[in-house]
């Protein structure tokens, strides 16, 4: 039996730039400050309602929730981050509209510099469309900025056209041509 895949687009934000500008309308608090079943929560609302083939298959596997955890403690295998990086984003009536998990690559520090991703970005579903994304990758990039990053390397699902979108509206360029990865 062959392993299922599916095309990603590459991205990358490369060093030096100014500090990136954050958008005001949101604020944001540290995901640990709320309970971690809410962190959870909101990642499983979200893996839910992906257009990503592989979020689509973890979701119909374990459920949502159990997904969301599943997806949540990988994020130690191969990364690095402190846990005031991971953001809930949250407009002015008090509301979590959508998260950022920024993490370091380990092992692929250049010339003293860290190398990031964004390992997680999601807007719930009753908050698409207002843009929201890219202050949660403004917000994201900037804590991988503060760091010291020599480059922040992302990847999306070729059909998440919105998120394709939200990278080069950010400022990241495309790097390279769509490749296949397990689904």
């Amino acid at each position: 039996m062959s392993q299922q895949t599916y095309l990603k687009v590459p991205f990358a934000w490369e060093e030096p730039k100014p500090l990136i500008e954050v958008p005001p309308r949101l604020t944001y608090e540290p995901a640990i400050a709320v309970p971690n079943n809410l962190l959870i929560s909101v990642v499983g609302r979200v893996m839910a309602s992906s257009t990503d083939p592989s979020y689509q298959k973890q979701v119909s596997r374990h459920g949502p929730e159990e997904a969301a955890e599943i997806f949540l403690s990988a994020a130690r295998d191969g990364f690095s981050c402190q846990d005031e990086w991971w953001q809930f984003g949250i407009n002015e009536n008090g509301d979590i509209v959508g998260f950022v998990l920024p993490v370091i690559f380990e092992g692929c520090a250049k010339a003293g510099l860290e190398e990031g991703t964004i390992y997680g970005i999601g807007v719930l579903p009753e908050y698409r469309g207002f843009g929201f994304a890219n202050d949660l990758l403004s917000k994201g990039t900037q804590t991988l900025q503060e760091v010291g990053v020599w480059q922040v390397f992302c990847d999306t699902g070729v059909e998440n056209v919105r998120m394709i979108s939200t990278f080069k509206r950010v400022g990241y360029r495309q790097y390279g041509k769509p490749w296949e990865r397990p689904i």
